[in-house]
């Protein structure tokens, strides 16, 4: 049995979860709406929405590049992330497909982390490589594109066949036409005494 303390603890135990909406118009009111949606679950908190840069998002690949804006709640009463985004997108008017809730702990183990730039000097434009036009056109110019077709056309193929198959061979002919030539038999319906 439990003790006391661990009952008291649990009681008093605050729910977090950060909520993504996307694609949706997101007015000064938004909290009040989010705290009357998710009364049920007894709201401790809703912080003020933050903005994210347009741009696709991953967690919402159908959507393509759109602003994001992210809400953190803390309700006190235990419920999951699916139940909280029913609640969200119905309460709220907005499509299943833009809104996105997951929990404190789980918001930040999915986030990705951006892989560090190394600092380059100057701009990449001048660099040596890029500055020979000539030896890019031989990449990808006209003169590169007939050569390639002439490569083409001068390969040698190798077929498995070795000797040459028979021109203008008739087909076999048979006294029995290949249309028409066999019925099917009806079965009659009279009874035979």
């Amino acid at each position: 049995m439990k003790p006391f303390t661990q009952y008291l603890q649990e009681m008093n135990k605050v729910y977090e979860f950060s909520i993504r909406l996307a694609g949706c118009d997101v007015d000064t009111k938004i909290s009040e709406q989010l705290t009357t949606a998710l009364s049920a679950y007894s709201v401790e908190s809703v912080g003020k929405p933050r903005r994210l840069p347009v741009q696709e998002h991953i967690d919402f690949p159908t959507i393509g590049p759109c602003e994001c804006h992210i809400i953190e709640v803390a309700l006190k009463y235990p419920t999951t992330s699916d139940q909280v985004l029913q609640v969200v997108a119905e309460k709220l008017n907005l499509p299943r497909n833009s809104v996105l809730v997951r929990t404190k702990n789980e918001d930040m183990l999915r986030t990705p982390a951006l892989p560090s730039k190394k600092d380059k000097n100057g701009s990449v434009l001048t660099q040596a490589e890029l500055e020979d036009i000539a030896d890019a056109q031989a990449l990808v110019g006209q003169q590169r594109k007939d050569s390639m077709l002439k490569e083409l056309v001068s390969r040698k193929y190798e077929f498995a066949a070795t000797e040459a198959a028979p021109v203008n061979t008739p087909p076999p002919q048979g006294k029995i036409s290949p249309v028409g030539s066999y019925q099917n038999s009806i079965p009659t319906t009279k009874r035979k005494k």
